[in-house]
C-alpha cells in the first residue's frame, strides 16, 4: 500500500528543501567568508527556505493527521518497525526544532527574517543570551538532522536492495 499522493508530494518537496538547507547551512558556516560579497544574500536565502520549511512541516503534520500512513509489512522484524517509528518521530521533531530555532536565533540577535524579500515580524525581542542558546540548538539540531536523514536513507537502501521484496518501503513513497 502506498502513501497518499499528497503525502508523497510533500515528502519529496520537503526532502529537497531540507537537503538544500542542510547543505547551504554547512556551506555558510564552514566555507563562506564573512567578507564575501554575497554573504548577506546567502543568509537571506537560507532564512527564506527555512521559513518555507516551517510552512511545509505544518502542512505535512496536518496532512499526516488526515491521511494515515500505510502500515509496515507484518513480516518485518518488530525491532525494525520500532526503529522506523522512532526515526520518523526524530525526523518530525528535528524538522520543527531546526527551522524554528533558526528563526528565533535571528530574532534574538536582532536580525530580521525575510521570506523571499518580505520582512516577517519579530516574534521575540533582542536578547543575545537567548540568541546564543538558539544558535547552539540550531547547530546541534541541524547536525542531528543530517544524521537522522542519513539513517533514513540508509534504511531505505537496506530495505530496497538487501531485504525481501515485500520490505521495499521505497515503493510506498514513489
Amino acid at each position: 500500500m502506498k502513501y497518499s499522493l499528497s503525502s508523497r508530494i510533500i515528502h519529496w518537496i520537503m526532502a529537497v528543501v531540507i537537503i538544500f538547507l542542510l547543505g547551504l547551512g554547512v556551506y555558510m558556516t564552514e566555507f563562506l567568508a564573512k567578507d564575501s560579497p554575497n554573504h548577506l544574500q546567502v543568509y537571506e536565502l537560507h532564512k527564506s527556505f527555512g521559513v518555507l520549511a516551517i510552512f511545509l512541516i505544518i502542512i505535512r503534520i496536518a496532512n499526516r493527521l488526515i491521511k494515515k500512513a500505510p502500515t509496515l509489512p507484518e513480516s518485518m522484524p518488530k525491532y525494525e518497525i520500532i526503529l522506523a517509528h522512532l526515526g520518523h518521530l526524530g525526523l518530525y521533531f528535528l524538522m520543527i526544532v531546526v527551522p524554528v530555532s533558526g528563526f528565533l536565533m535571528s530574532n534574538s540577535f536582532g536580525f530580521p527574517v525575510k521570506f523571499f524579500g518580505i520582512e516577517l515580524p519579530l516574534v521575540i525581542e533582542t536578547n543575545f543570551e537567548h540568541g546564543k542558546i538558539f544558535a547552539e540548538l540550531h547547530e546541534i539540531g541541524a547536525y542531528a538532522l543530517i544524521a537522522v536523514v542519513a539513517m533514513h536513507i540508509a534504511a531505505v537502501v537496506k530495505h530496497r536492495f538487501f531485504d525481501k521484496p515485500e520490505h521495499d518501503v521505497l515503493k510506498r513513497m514513489i
